[in-house]
C-alpha cells in the first residue's frame, strides 16, 4: 500500500498571518523603500500573484513574485530567494509537527509501505522547512504544488504524482486534513482517502462533497489506522 499525505495541518501544526504590519514594515526594508509603504507593498504583492495565476488550478510561483518586485526597485533577482525565506520567517507564528509524526512515518516505511508528500505548497518555504522537521528523510518522493504549476483539488496534480512515484490510484491512499482540497482532489482522482480534522482545517459550508473513506480523531489514532492499512 501507498501513502500519499498532506502536509501542513496533517503533519505539521502551522499558523501564519501575512496581514502583519511589521512584515511588511521588513519586506520595504529589504526592497530599499521607505517603510510606511508597507500597505502599498502588499497591494503590490497581491496585484502580482493574482496577474500570474492564469487558471483556477495554476499555482504560481512566488519566488517569481519576489523577483519582480526586487527587479522594479533595480535589484538582483537573485536575492528573491532570501527575501521569500525572510517573508516566511516573519509571517510564521508557529511551525511545528503533531506529535508522534516522525514515528508514524518511519513505522510505514518500515512495514514496507510507501510514503510520499503532495502539498498545495511553496517550494520556496516548504523545502526548507521540511529539511529543519527532520522530515525530508522520510519520503519516497516528495511534490509541491509551485514546482508542478498545478495545485489540488484537481486532478492533474495526483496523475502527476502517480508517474512521478511509479504508484497507482488503486493502491493509494491520500491522507490529509482538508475536505475539498484533500478528500475531493484525492477521490476525483481515484484514490481512498483519510481524513484528520485539524485546526487548519478548511470550511465549505453548503459544498457537496464527497465521505472520506476513513477519519481519525486525532493522531495516535490516525498512526494505528495507517498501520493497520499498510
Amino acid at each position: 500500500m501507498n501513502f500519499i499525505f498532506d502536509l501542513y495541518g496533517t503533519l505539521v501544526d502551522i499558523k501564519t498571518d501575512e496581514n502583519r504590519a511589521k512584515l511588511w514594515r521588513i519586506v520595504c526594508r529589504e526592497l530599499g523603500v521607505c517603510t510606511f509603504l508597507g500597505h502599498s507593498i502588499k497591494r503590490e504583492y497581491a496585484l502580482l500573484c493574482k496577474e500570474k495565476k492564469h487558471s483556477a488550478e495554476h499555482e504560481i510561483e512566488l519566488i517569481d513574485v519576489f523577483g519582480d518586485m526586487l527587479q522594479k526597485r533595480g535589484k538582483d533577482r537573485a536575492q528573491a530567494h532570501s527575501l521569500a525565506r525572510l517573508f516566511r520567517d516573519s509571517s510564521t507564528e508557529k511551525l511545528k509537527l503533531f506529535d508522534g509524526v516522525i514515528e508514524m512515518l518511519s513505522s510505514l516505511r518500515a512495514s514496507g509501505a510507501g510514503v510520499y508528500l503532495l502539498s498545495n505548497a511553496q517550494s520556496c518555504f516548504t523545502r526548507h522547512e521540511i529539511e529543519i522537521l527532520g522530515l525530508a528523510d522520510l519520503f519516497d518522493g516528495i511534490i509541491l504544488s509551485s514546482e508542478v504549476g498545478v495545485k489540488k483539488p484537481y486532478e492533474q496534480v495526483f496523475k502527476i504524482a502517480f508517474e512521478r512515484f511509479g504508484i497507482t490510484a488503486d493502491q493509494s491512499i491520500y491522507v490529509g486534513n482538508d475536505m475539498r482540497d484533500d478528500v475531493l482532489g484525492a477521490t476525483t482522482a481515484g484514490m481512498k482517502t483519510v481524513y484528520i480534522h485539524t485546526e487548519q482545517s478548511g470550511r465549505y459550508d453548503g459544498m457537496l462533497l464527497p465521505s472520506p473513506t476513513y477519519v481519525a480523531k486525532n493522531h495516535r489514532e490516525l498512526a494505528d489506522l495507517l498501520i493497520s492499512l499498510s
